[in-house]
């Protein structure tokens, strides 16, 4: 019985050691480069950076370089945002809400400030022109928890959106 059991096993052994090859061959691999310009990477990680550092009191924000001044249409008189950040600053927690609006203006302020620390630390590349201050690099839009539009930043100045 023993004889019979590992002669058994041997036999089995064998058998996967032999077929266990006949299933190897080529495998197509079809992988999708992207080139994603460095700026936008940049911007995603100092999105991320914010997000990690303010784990409970972070509002919704993003981060894009406008190449071509297409997010001037965004704000009630056409602005030039060519070659600036856009950024967009989305109440998730109901800290712009029934406010007065010189408070609402301080709250910009804090609040760009804040999160401009993160996007002025990023190693931007001269071409793109972005060392200077945030006055001229940065444009932002502020919306409140219903994604009504409250007011915006532009070469230095917080606006009420009324206004």
């Amino acid at each position: 019985m023993k004889n019979k059991k590992l002669l058994a096993i041997i036999l089995l052994s064998l058998s996967f050691c032999f077929v266990s090859g006949a299933g190897y061959g080529e495998i197509e691999v079809n992988v999708i480069e992207l080139k994603v310009p460095h700026i936008d990477f940049y911007l995603l990680e100092a999105r991320v950076e914010y997000m990690m550092r303010n784990p409970i009191n972070f509002l919704y924000v993003k981060f894009r370089y406008d190449r071509n001044g297409s997010y001037g249409e965004l704000f009630p008189e056409r602005l030039d945002t060519k070659g600036k950040i856009y950024v967009e600053i989305r109440d998730n927690r109901g800290l712009f809400s029934g406010r007065s609006g010189t408070v609402l203006l301080e709250l910009f302020k804090w609040y760009l400030d804040l999160i401009y620390g993160f996007i002025g630390q990023l190693p931007l590349s001269i071409e793109y022109d972005l060392y200077g201050p945030m006055d001229n690099d940065v444009v932002a839009k502020f919306y409140s928890k219903g994604d009504i539009p409250l007011g915006y930043f532009y070469q230095g100045e917080y606006h009420l959106w009324e206004e």
